[in-house]
Protein backbone atom coordinates (compact mmCIF):
# COMPACT_ATOMS: atom_id res chain seq x y z
CA UNK A 1 0.00 0.00 0.00
CA UNK A 2 2.81 2.40 0.88
CA UNK A 3 4.51 1.78 -2.46
CA UNK A 4 1.25 2.50 -4.29
CA UNK A 5 0.83 5.80 -2.45
CA UNK A 6 4.42 6.74 -3.24
CA UNK A 7 3.86 5.91 -6.90
CA UNK A 8 0.70 8.01 -7.02
CA UNK A 9 2.43 10.95 -5.33
CA UNK A 10 5.37 10.72 -7.73
CA UNK A 11 3.06 10.68 -10.73
CA UNK A 12 1.17 13.69 -9.38
CA UNK A 13 4.43 15.57 -8.84
CA UNK A 14 5.54 14.74 -12.36
CA UNK A 15 2.24 15.89 -13.82
CA UNK A 16 2.50 19.17 -11.95
CA UNK A 17 6.08 19.67 -13.07
CA UNK A 18 5.30 18.77 -16.65
CA UNK A 19 2.31 21.14 -16.83
CA UNK A 20 4.36 23.97 -15.33
CA UNK A 21 7.11 23.55 -17.90
CA UNK A 22 4.72 24.41 -20.71
CA UNK A 23 4.94 27.98 -19.41
CA UNK A 24 8.43 28.18 -17.92
CA UNK A 25 12.06 27.42 -18.70
CA UNK A 26 13.59 24.11 -17.65
CA UNK A 27 16.42 21.67 -18.05
CA UNK A 28 15.57 19.90 -21.31
CA UNK A 29 17.73 16.90 -20.47
CA UNK A 30 16.06 16.36 -17.12
CA UNK A 31 12.59 16.76 -18.56
CA UNK A 32 13.25 14.50 -21.54
CA UNK A 33 14.16 11.74 -19.10
CA UNK A 34 10.94 12.29 -17.17
CA UNK A 35 8.87 12.31 -20.35
CA UNK A 36 10.45 9.11 -21.65
CA UNK A 37 9.33 7.37 -18.45
CA UNK A 38 5.85 8.89 -18.40
CA UNK A 39 4.63 9.18 -22.00
CA UNK A 40 1.03 9.49 -20.80
CA UNK A 41 1.83 12.94 -19.40
CA UNK A 42 2.66 14.47 -22.79
CA UNK A 43 0.26 17.01 -24.31
CA UNK A 44 -0.68 17.13 -27.96
CA UNK A 45 -0.04 20.44 -29.72
CA UNK A 46 -2.46 22.14 -32.11
CA UNK A 47 -2.14 24.86 -34.73
CA UNK A 48 -5.25 26.87 -35.61
CA UNK A 49 -5.24 28.82 -38.89
CA UNK A 50 -6.37 32.36 -38.03
CA UNK A 51 -5.59 34.41 -41.13
CA UNK A 52 -5.30 33.50 -44.81
CA UNK A 53 -4.90 36.01 -47.66
CA UNK A 54 -8.08 34.68 -49.29
CA UNK A 55 -9.88 33.81 -46.01
CA UNK A 56 -9.74 30.11 -46.82
CA UNK A 57 -9.49 27.25 -44.31
CA UNK A 58 -9.95 29.60 -41.36
CA UNK A 59 -10.35 27.63 -38.14
CA UNK A 60 -8.65 24.52 -39.54
CA UNK A 61 -6.80 22.60 -36.85
CA UNK A 62 -3.49 20.88 -37.51
CA UNK A 63 -2.27 18.39 -34.89
CA UNK A 64 1.32 17.94 -33.83
CA UNK A 65 1.73 14.81 -31.67
CA UNK A 66 4.65 14.47 -29.23
CA UNK A 67 8.00 13.44 -30.70
CA UNK A 68 6.97 14.55 -34.19
CA UNK A 69 7.91 17.37 -36.56
CA UNK A 70 5.75 19.41 -38.91
CA UNK A 71 6.87 21.54 -41.87
CA UNK A 72 4.97 24.39 -43.48
CA UNK A 73 5.63 25.55 -47.04
CA UNK A 74 4.58 25.59 -50.68
CA UNK A 75 6.24 22.25 -51.41
CA UNK A 76 3.93 19.29 -51.96
CA UNK A 77 6.08 17.37 -49.47
CA UNK A 78 5.35 19.83 -46.64
CA UNK A 79 3.08 18.59 -43.86
CA UNK A 80 1.04 21.77 -44.24
CA UNK A 81 1.33 22.39 -47.97
CA UNK A 82 -0.04 25.69 -49.32
CA UNK A 83 1.17 25.84 -52.94
CA UNK A 84 -1.03 28.83 -53.75
CA UNK A 85 0.46 31.15 -51.11
CA UNK A 86 3.23 32.97 -52.97
CA UNK A 87 4.55 34.62 -49.80
CA UNK A 88 5.52 31.16 -48.49
CA UNK A 89 8.85 29.59 -49.36
CA UNK A 90 8.87 25.98 -50.54
CA UNK A 91 10.18 24.92 -47.13
CA UNK A 92 9.32 27.84 -44.90
CA UNK A 93 9.30 26.73 -41.24
CA UNK A 94 9.50 23.62 -39.09
CA UNK A 95 7.92 22.85 -35.72
CA UNK A 96 9.41 20.15 -33.50
CA UNK A 97 7.57 18.62 -30.55
CA UNK A 98 9.95 17.19 -27.95
CA UNK A 99 8.10 16.09 -24.85
CA UNK A 100 6.25 19.10 -23.49
CA UNK A 101 8.29 21.50 -25.64
CA UNK A 102 7.46 22.75 -29.13
CA UNK A 103 9.99 24.85 -30.99
CA UNK A 104 9.58 26.65 -34.29
CA UNK A 105 12.45 27.40 -36.64
CA UNK A 106 12.61 29.32 -39.89
CA UNK A 107 14.13 27.29 -42.72
CA UNK A 108 15.83 30.17 -44.51
CA UNK A 109 12.58 31.51 -45.97
CA UNK A 110 12.45 34.68 -48.04
CA UNK A 111 9.85 36.46 -45.93
CA UNK A 112 10.79 35.13 -42.51
CA UNK A 113 8.88 33.62 -39.62
CA UNK A 114 7.35 35.72 -36.86
CA UNK A 115 6.28 34.82 -33.33
CA UNK A 116 3.99 37.36 -31.65
CA UNK A 117 4.97 39.87 -34.37
CA UNK A 118 8.72 39.44 -33.76
CA UNK A 119 10.87 37.95 -36.51
CA UNK A 120 12.86 34.97 -35.25
CA UNK A 121 16.47 34.28 -36.16
CA UNK A 122 16.85 30.84 -34.59
CA UNK A 123 14.74 28.14 -32.92
CA UNK A 124 12.07 29.69 -30.73
CA UNK A 125 10.04 27.92 -28.09
CA UNK A 126 6.27 28.32 -28.45
CA UNK A 127 3.96 28.72 -25.49
CA UNK A 128 0.29 27.96 -25.53
CA UNK A 129 -1.60 30.95 -26.89
CA UNK A 130 1.29 32.29 -28.99
CA UNK A 131 0.56 33.47 -32.50
CA UNK A 132 3.02 32.90 -35.33
CA UNK A 133 3.18 34.02 -38.93
CA UNK A 134 4.67 32.29 -41.96
CA UNK A 135 4.27 34.34 -45.11
CA UNK A 136 0.70 35.61 -45.18
CA UNK A 137 -0.56 32.77 -42.98
CA UNK A 138 -1.22 33.35 -39.28
CA UNK A 139 -1.61 30.53 -36.78
CA UNK A 140 -2.46 30.29 -33.11
CA UNK A 141 -0.50 27.69 -31.16
CA UNK A 142 -2.21 25.63 -28.46
CA UNK A 143 -0.44 23.27 -26.11
CA UNK A 144 -3.02 22.38 -23.51
CA UNK A 145 -3.96 19.64 -21.09
CA UNK A 146 -7.52 20.14 -22.35
CA UNK A 147 -7.04 20.77 -26.09
CA UNK A 148 -10.73 20.55 -26.95
CA UNK A 149 -11.65 23.35 -24.56
CA UNK A 150 -8.75 25.47 -25.79
CA UNK A 151 -9.71 24.76 -29.40
CA UNK A 152 -13.30 25.90 -28.89
CA UNK A 153 -12.08 29.04 -27.16
CA UNK A 154 -9.80 29.70 -30.12
CA UNK A 155 -12.67 29.19 -32.56
CA UNK A 156 -14.82 31.63 -30.58
CA UNK A 157 -12.02 34.18 -30.87
CA UNK A 158 -11.81 33.49 -34.60
CA UNK A 159 -15.56 34.07 -34.98
CA UNK A 160 -15.44 37.40 -33.13
CA UNK A 161 -11.98 38.78 -33.95
CA UNK A 162 -10.12 39.66 -37.11
CA UNK A 163 -7.35 37.11 -37.53
CA UNK A 164 -4.83 39.59 -38.94
CA UNK A 165 -5.15 42.55 -36.58
CA UNK A 166 -6.57 40.91 -33.46
CA UNK A 167 -9.33 43.53 -33.03
CA UNK A 168 -13.02 42.67 -33.47
CA UNK A 169 -14.37 41.73 -36.89
CA UNK A 170 -17.41 43.05 -38.75
CA UNK A 171 -19.69 40.26 -37.59
CA UNK A 172 -19.06 41.05 -33.94
CA UNK A 173 -19.17 44.79 -34.63
CA UNK A 174 -22.59 44.48 -36.25
CA UNK A 175 -23.87 42.65 -33.15
CA UNK A 176 -22.58 45.38 -30.84
CA UNK A 177 -23.90 48.08 -33.15
CA UNK A 178 -27.43 46.65 -33.08
CA UNK A 179 -27.34 46.34 -29.31
CA UNK A 180 -26.06 49.89 -28.71
CA UNK A 181 -28.35 51.36 -31.38
CA UNK A 182 -31.48 50.03 -29.71
CA UNK A 183 -30.22 50.89 -26.21
CA UNK A 184 -29.50 54.48 -27.24
CA UNK A 185 -32.92 54.80 -28.86
CA UNK A 186 -34.73 53.28 -25.88
CA UNK A 187 -33.04 55.51 -23.30
CA UNK A 188 -32.60 58.53 -25.60
CA UNK A 189 -28.83 58.54 -25.12
CA UNK A 190 -26.18 59.76 -27.58
CA UNK A 191 -24.37 57.28 -29.81
CA UNK A 192 -21.71 58.08 -32.39
CA UNK A 193 -19.82 56.12 -34.99
CA UNK A 194 -16.38 56.71 -36.50
CA UNK A 195 -15.45 55.22 -39.85
CA UNK A 196 -11.90 55.49 -41.20
CA UNK A 197 -9.75 53.88 -43.82
CA UNK A 198 -6.13 54.03 -44.92
CA UNK A 199 -5.34 56.52 -47.66
CA UNK A 200 -3.77 55.06 -50.82
CA UNK A 201 -3.62 51.60 -49.31
CA UNK A 202 -3.66 49.99 -52.76
CA UNK A 203 -0.35 51.69 -53.50
CA UNK A 204 1.20 50.02 -50.46
CA UNK A 205 0.20 46.58 -51.72
CA UNK A 206 1.16 47.33 -55.33
CA UNK A 207 4.54 48.89 -54.53
CA UNK A 208 5.69 46.88 -51.50
CA UNK A 209 3.69 43.65 -51.54
CA UNK A 210 0.81 42.24 -49.54
CA UNK A 211 2.96 41.32 -46.54
CA UNK A 212 3.77 44.99 -46.16
CA UNK A 213 0.06 45.71 -46.51
CA UNK A 214 -0.66 43.23 -43.70
CA UNK A 215 1.93 44.98 -41.55
CA UNK A 216 0.26 48.34 -42.20
CA UNK A 217 -3.16 47.00 -41.20
CA UNK A 218 -1.72 45.56 -38.00
CA UNK A 219 0.02 48.81 -37.07
CA UNK A 220 -2.99 51.00 -37.77
CA UNK A 221 -5.09 48.69 -35.59
CA UNK A 222 -2.45 48.87 -32.86
CA UNK A 223 -2.39 52.67 -32.85
CA UNK A 224 -6.17 52.99 -33.01
CA UNK A 225 -6.71 50.48 -30.21
CA UNK A 226 -4.53 52.55 -27.89
CA UNK A 227 -7.00 55.46 -28.22
CA UNK A 228 -10.16 53.44 -27.54
CA UNK A 229 -11.68 53.53 -24.06
CA UNK A 230 -13.06 50.35 -22.42
CA UNK A 231 -16.68 51.27 -23.17
CA UNK A 232 -15.91 51.88 -26.85
CA UNK A 233 -15.64 49.20 -29.51
CA UNK A 234 -13.15 49.01 -32.38
CA UNK A 235 -13.27 46.63 -35.35
CA UNK A 236 -11.88 46.02 -38.79
CA UNK A 237 -14.97 46.04 -41.01
CA UNK A 238 -13.42 45.74 -44.47
CA UNK A 239 -10.12 45.44 -46.30
CA UNK A 240 -8.56 48.68 -45.03
CA UNK A 241 -11.65 50.05 -43.27
CA UNK A 242 -12.08 50.37 -39.52
CA UNK A 243 -14.86 51.54 -37.23
CA UNK A 244 -15.10 52.77 -33.65
CA UNK A 245 -18.45 52.66 -31.87
CA UNK A 246 -18.78 55.37 -29.21
CA UNK A 247 -21.70 54.96 -26.76
CA UNK A 248 -22.69 57.96 -24.63
CA UNK A 249 -20.77 60.21 -27.03
CA UNK A 250 -21.95 63.07 -29.24
CA UNK A 251 -20.66 63.66 -32.75
CA UNK A 252 -18.53 66.49 -31.38
CA UNK A 253 -16.86 64.21 -28.84
CA UNK A 254 -16.31 61.46 -31.42
CA UNK A 255 -14.87 64.06 -33.77
CA UNK A 256 -12.30 65.04 -31.15
CA UNK A 257 -11.29 61.38 -30.78
CA UNK A 258 -11.07 60.96 -34.55
CA UNK A 259 -8.87 64.04 -34.89
CA UNK A 260 -6.48 62.83 -32.18
CA UNK A 261 -6.20 59.46 -33.90
CA UNK A 262 -5.74 61.06 -37.32
CA UNK A 263 -2.90 63.25 -36.03
CA UNK A 264 -1.20 60.31 -34.28
CA UNK A 265 -1.25 58.13 -37.39
CA UNK A 266 0.18 60.98 -39.48
CA UNK A 267 2.96 61.51 -36.92
CA UNK A 268 3.88 57.81 -36.52
CA UNK A 269 6.94 56.32 -38.21
CA UNK A 270 6.16 52.99 -39.85
CA UNK A 271 9.05 50.81 -40.97
CA UNK A 272 8.72 47.47 -42.75
CA UNK A 273 11.85 45.60 -43.89
CA UNK A 274 13.82 48.35 -45.68
CA UNK A 275 10.75 50.50 -46.42
CA UNK A 276 9.81 53.67 -44.53
CA UNK A 277 6.11 54.43 -44.80
CA UNK A 278 4.21 57.65 -44.20
CA UNK A 279 0.58 56.78 -43.62
CA UNK A 280 -2.59 58.80 -43.25
CA UNK A 281 -6.26 57.96 -42.79
CA UNK A 282 -9.54 59.63 -43.72
CA UNK A 283 -12.31 59.77 -41.11
CA UNK A 284 -16.07 60.12 -41.10
CA UNK A 285 -18.15 60.70 -37.95
CA UNK A 286 -21.91 60.43 -37.53
CA UNK A 287 -24.31 60.59 -34.59
CA UNK A 288 -27.59 58.74 -34.06
CA UNK A 289 -30.59 60.88 -35.04
CA UNK A 290 -34.17 60.63 -33.86
CA UNK A 291 -35.43 59.80 -37.36
CA UNK A 292 -33.08 56.82 -37.80
CA UNK A 293 -34.90 53.50 -37.86
CA UNK A 294 -32.09 50.99 -38.41
CA UNK A 295 -28.41 50.65 -37.45
CA UNK A 296 -27.64 50.84 -41.18
CA UNK A 297 -28.79 54.47 -41.16
CA UNK A 298 -25.92 55.59 -38.94
CA UNK A 299 -23.55 53.39 -40.95
CA UNK A 300 -24.56 55.16 -44.15
CA UNK A 301 -24.13 58.61 -42.62
CA UNK A 302 -20.65 57.85 -41.26
CA UNK A 303 -19.70 56.31 -44.60
CA UNK A 304 -20.83 59.44 -46.45
CA UNK A 305 -18.77 61.59 -44.10
CA UNK A 306 -15.68 59.45 -44.64
CA UNK A 307 -15.96 59.70 -48.41
CA UNK A 308 -16.37 63.46 -48.09
CA UNK A 309 -12.96 63.45 -46.38
CA UNK A 310 -11.61 61.46 -49.34
CA UNK A 311 -13.03 63.90 -51.89
CA UNK A 312 -11.71 66.92 -50.03
CA UNK A 313 -8.09 65.74 -50.02
CA UNK A 314 -7.84 62.83 -47.54
CA UNK A 315 -6.11 62.84 -44.14
CA UNK A 316 -8.96 64.72 -42.51
CA UNK A 317 -12.05 64.29 -40.34
CA UNK A 318 -15.56 65.06 -41.58
CA UNK A 319 -18.46 65.12 -39.09
CA UNK A 320 -22.17 64.66 -39.84
CA UNK A 321 -23.98 65.89 -36.73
Amino acid sequence: MGDEKTSEATTTDLKTKLEQTVFSEFDTGELSALVSEHRDLEFEAHLILFAHPEDQMLGNRFRLPPQRTLEIGRSSSADISMPGIRSLSRRHARLEHHGPVVRIEDLGSTNGTYVNDQRISGPRRLRSGDRFQVGALHFKFLHEKDPENAYHEAIYQLVTCDGLTGIFNKRKFDEEMRREFHRAQRHMRPLSLIFFDIDHFKNVNDNHGHLCGDYVLQQIARVAKSFVRPEQFIARIGGEEFAILCPETTAQGAGVLAEKLRAQIEAESFHYADVDLNLTCSFGVAQLREDMKRPEDIYDLADQAMYRSKREGRNRVSVEA
